[in-house]
C-alpha cells in the first residue's frame, strides 16, 4: 500500500515551538512601548512624600497646603495627579522643621527659575552635585537676583530628576501677569531661534551663490516672525524635521556659506551665536529650502 501523507500516517509532531500572533502581541506591548518611549514620567516611588504633619483632610488637601507642610512642589503635583493614592501615603518626618521649609515666595522664585530655563534654553537647570550643569543666563543672576547655585532652585521644588517632569507645561503658562523686565528679556529670544538670529541682523557677503537666496529668505523670515511653540525644541512639530531637516545643523552650514569669517566671529563675540558653527556635510537640505515660512504656524509663544 503506497504511503499517503495524511494525519493517520504522518501524525502531528510536537516541535515545542510557539508562534505568536503579531497583531495581538503588538496590542499587548503597546502600553509598555508608549511608556518606555517617553523621557518623562515620574514613578510614585521616586517622589518624597514626607511632611512635618499630615493635613487634616487628605481628600481636600492642595498644593499650597502640601508645600507648606514640607512637600516639594513637583512631588506634590505628581502625588495629587495620581489621585492621592493610598498605596503611597504621606508620612511624617520628625527631622523636618518649619524653618527648613521654603516659603511660598522662595518656591515661586524656584519655579520661575526653572520656567525661564525651559523657555530660553529648553532644559531644566542641573541638580545639586550633577556633572551636567546648565549655563545660567546673566539675567537670572543679576536682574532677578537669583544668584544661588542652580541646583538649589531645583532642590526646593523637586526631589527627583526634573527631566522626568514633562517640561511641556511651560507651553501653557500665560504672560499677562509677568513683570516687564521678564517680558523684555523674552523678547530678545527663546530656545530654538539662536541660529536664525544672524539672518535678521547681518547682510550676506557679496557674491553668495544665487541658489542659496531661497534659504536666506526663509531664515530671515523665521528670524523676524513671532516666536512659536512649533519651533521651540520642547514642543517642535516633528514634521519640521521631515520638511526642513535638522534646523540647527542646516543653519550652521548656511551661516558658514553666506557670512564672512569676520562677521561670524563678531556674532560669537556678541553672543548672537554660542560658538562658530562646524561644517556638517550630511545636512544639506538647506540648499533646497523654499523661501516661504511653513514652520512658525499659529502656536505663538507671546
Amino acid at each position: 500500500m503506497p504511503f499517503v501523507a495524511d494525519a493517520s500516517t504522518v501524525g502531528i509532531p510536537n516541535f515545542g515551538i510557539i508562534h505568536i500572533d503579531p497583531d495581538q502581541t503588538a496590542k499587548a506591548f503597546q502600553t509598555y512601548l508608549d511608556t518606555a518611549s517617553k523621557l518623562t514620567g515620574v514613578a510614585l516611588d521616586d517622589i518624597n512624600r514626607t511632611v512635618i504633619s499630615l493635613p487634616p483632610d487628605l481628600q481636600r488637601t492642595n498644593l499650597v497646603e502640601l508645600t507648606g507642610l514640607g512637600m516639594k512642589l513637583f512631588d506634590a503635583v505628581v502625588w495629587l495627579t495620581a489621585g492621592r493614592p493610598t498605596s503611597h501615603p504621606l508620612r511624617t518626618d520628625p527631622g523636618k522643621t518649619k524653618e527648613s521649609i521654603p516659603s511660598q515666595h522662595q518656591i515661586a522664585r524656584a519655579v520661575f527659575y526653572c520656567y525661564f530655563m525651559l523657555v530660553t534654553q529648553a532644559r531644566y537647570p542641573g541638580r545639586l552635585g550633577s556633572t551636567v550643569q546648565a549655563k545660567i543666563p546673566n539675567f537670572l543672576n543679576t536682574i532677578m537676583g537669583m544668584s544661588e547655585e542652580q541646583g538649589v532652585y531645583v532642590d526646593r521644588i523637586c526631589s527627583f530628576e526634573p527631566q522626568k517632569f514633562d517640561p511641556k507645561w511651560a507651553q501653557y503658562v500665560k504672560f499677562s501677569g509677568f513683570g516687564q523686565e521678564v517680558l523684555s528679556r523674552f523678547g530678545l529670544g527663546v530656545a530654538g531661534y539662536r541660529m536664525f538670529g544672524p539672518f535678521s541682523l547681518y547682510q550676506p557677503k557679496p557674491g553668495v551663490d544665487a541658489s542659496l537666496q531661497n534659504a536666506i529668505a526663509f531664515a530671515r523670515t523665521v528670524a523676524t516672525a513671532p516666536s512659536s511653540w512649533s519651533v521651540h525644541p520642547l514642543t517642535r512639530d516633528p514634521n519640521i524635521l521631515t520638511s526642513r531637516g535638522n534646523l540647527n545643523k542646516n543653519l550652521g552650514n548656511l551661516i558658514l556659506e553666506v557670512f564672512t569669517t569676520e562677521d561670524i566671529d563678531e556674532m560669537v563675540a556678541a553672543k548672537i551665536l554660542f560658538k562658530k558653527p562646524e561644517r556638517e556635510p550630511t545636512h544639506r537640505q538647506y540648499k533646497l529650502w523654499a523661501p516661504q515660512d511653513d514652520i512658525t504656524g499659529l502656536s505663538k509663544i507671546f
